[in-house]
């Protein structure tokens, strides 16, 4: 399994082709755990939380990820 710290969060998202789906993206970044706030967290699962259908870019699909995870503190489910 990859592991990226976020510095590096954007050179992977640039494997990506755009427009891609959240399904897509999600399945993509399976691979992919990512440190956020000391926990490391699965990329792939992140994505698949976000309210997006599809992302026009790699800042899409940091800015869903961003949200979501602002919205995970209280969705009550554990990781």
């Amino acid at each position: 399994m990859d592991r990226v710290t976020p510095e590096w969060v954007d050179s992977r998202l640039d494997g990506l082709s755009y427009p891609v789906t959240r399904a897509d993206a999600a399945a993509a970044l399976a691979d992919t755990d990512v440190v956020v706030d000391g926990d490391e967290q699965n990329l792939g699962r992140l994505v698949s939380r976000t309210d997006a259908d599809a992302f026009r870019g790699p800042e899409a699909v940091v800015d869903a990820v961003e949200r979501a995870l602002d919205g995970s503190v209280s969705d009550g489910h554990p990781d």
